[in-house]
């Protein structure tokens, strides 16, 4: 018993070293088989450059199982694929794991829901995950001396928004497969939006890349001849000193690829954003920014008549004075999508972007409609001619209150200059005939003074004097 009691320490303590110096599992290189990757845990690549595991993206509250730059201290995490952008996980119940036929899987709910990543096995076997240091996800068979083999599924196969060194954008004739990008619908939802980046080929045999917004062919890089695309030099063999573009072209296969020279690789990459530019890593002016300026290789979108080129949309936060039409439901609409709709109605005067849950949508109101500026109301988007119109009716609203009311001021002004005129002028005649009254009461009372009695000389007055005394020989003077 004695020996028992002791040992039991021994092993609390060996059992604490294993605990600290084992890796956790949240920093594991390989998920295998017989384990699984839940929310919260991550699996990072050799280089510890990439990092695999479920996230929120932007303000969504919904998760996706993806991989992003783990660069230490970086709060926006760099999302470079997402496995499960049309189906979002609600709360953290999502759990990775590779069943028995080497099919990759989320697991949701406890196993009540499963989403599948990768194709069904025709028989048992033996596999394993690991996210590369090129930021590819593959999974491979893992033979009996436990050395991995052959390819069964790789994440580059199924691109989202963005493009890594070593992907490939193009067609693969057999099996039939098509790399391309599809941009986000918000930079909170990773669902499927209105663009895509694919390549084209033209009937004499040359290739080009070709931005799609729905059906519509919306910018081309122009085609690729002497190891350059025609209207962007800079995605070239040499293009900006180390990203080498190159297209490989055979019975099997058609695709555009790129490789860095040096070391340049920490978020190398291009992406596909939600209004259609293809934004490089580096910062630079995005490729086919056709919706806010006119890049070479835009094609030119068809503008209603009741439109002008120089028009542009722009942010103001306030309320309408009335209801919105609205556009949602599984529309999945995006902010470029919204613009587009009220760009090709005549009436409409201003838009808003909505997200709902996993649904998106938009708010179009007609010109009638009444606008509060407001710093903490809603984001809505005007197009600038109605709001230039909306500043020169303001300007004519001030216009038509501030001429009446000079002019009111100028009556108000005269009248009451006249008023006072008139009144100064019947105080003077006042005093003046008070003036006279005096001077005939001193004359006489002069004449009584000198004899004690009425004089009997002729008194002489000022024709002003007896004017004023008699109100201008007025007739009621006489009797």
């Amino acid at each position: 018993m004695m020996a028992i009691n002791k040992r039991i320490p021994l092993l609390l303590c060996l059992s604490c070293c294993f605990f600290f110096i084992s890796p956790s599992y949240s920093d594991s290189n390989t998920l295998e088989q017989s384990r699984q990757l839940e929310d919260g845990q991550h699996l990072v690549s050799a280089d510890e450059t990439f990092k695999l595991g479920f996230f929120s993206p932007g303000t969504s509250k919904y998760r996706y199982l993806g991989i992003w730059y783990n660069i230490p201290g970086f709060d926006n995490k760099k999302v470079v694929w997402v496995a499960n952008r049309n189906i979002p996980i609600f709360e953290k119940s999502g759990v990775l794991m590779i069943d028995e036929f080497g099919k990759l899987k989320i697991s949701v709910n406890g196993g009540s829901t499963s989403i599948a990543l990768s194709s069904v096995q025709s028989k048992n076997i033996n596999a394993s995950a690991t996210p590369l240091d090129s930021g590819n996800f593959v999974i491979k068979v893992v033979d009996l001396d436990g050395s991995t083999g052959r390819i069964l599924w790789q994440s580059f196969d199924y691109p989202t928004n963005t493009l890594l060194p070593g992907m490939k954008l193009g067609g693969r004739m057999k099996p039939d497969h098509m790399w391309s990008l599809t941009s986000w619908i918000s930079e909170s939802i990773p669902a499927e939006g209105s663009f895509s980046l694919t390549i084209g080929v033209i009937i004499n045999g040359s290739s080009q890349l070709i931005i799609w917004w729905k059906r519509s062919v919306y910018w081309t890089s122009g085609v690729w001849q002497d190891g350059q695309f025609e209207l962007v030099p800079v995605l070239s063999k040499e293009g900006q000193g180390y990203k080498n573009f190159s297209y490989i072209s055979n019975d099997d296969e058609k695709y555009f690829t790129y490789s860095i020279n040096g070391n340049h690789t920490l978020l190398a990459r291009y992406m596909l954003d939600s209004r259609g530019a293809i934004e490089e890593s580096t910062g630079l002016a995005p490729i086919g920014a056709c919706s806010y300026k006119f890049d070479m290789g835009c094609v030119g979108q068809i503008s209603p008549n009741c439109q002008n080129k120089n028009d542009r949309f722009e942010l103001r936060k306030g309320f309408m004075s009335v209801q919105a039409v609205r556009f949602d439901g599984s529309y999945n609409l995006s902010l470029f999508d919204c613009e587009a709709k009220c760009w090709n109605n005549c009436s409409c005067r201003a838009y808003d972007f909505f997200i709902n849950g996993s649904q998106t949508g938009c708010e179009i109101w007609s010109e009638e409609t009444g606008f509060a500026e407001y710093n903490n109301g809603r984001e809505i988007y005007f197009l600038n001619h109605f709001l230039n119109h909306s500043n020169n009716a303001k300007w004519w609203i001030w216009l038509v209150i501030a001429v009446p009311g000079s002019v009111a001021v100028l009556v108000f002004c005269f009248l009451f200059y006249f008023i006072q005129r008139r009144r100064l002028e019947e105080q003077d005649h006042e005093n003046e005939h008070e003036m006279r009254l005096y001077e005939l009461e001193s004359s006489t009372t002069k004449e009584q003074k000198r004899d004690g009695k009425k004089g009997k000389e002729l008194q002489v007055f000022s024709f002003e004097s007896l004017a004023s005394a008699t109100n201008k020989f007025a007739s009621k003077n006489t009797r």
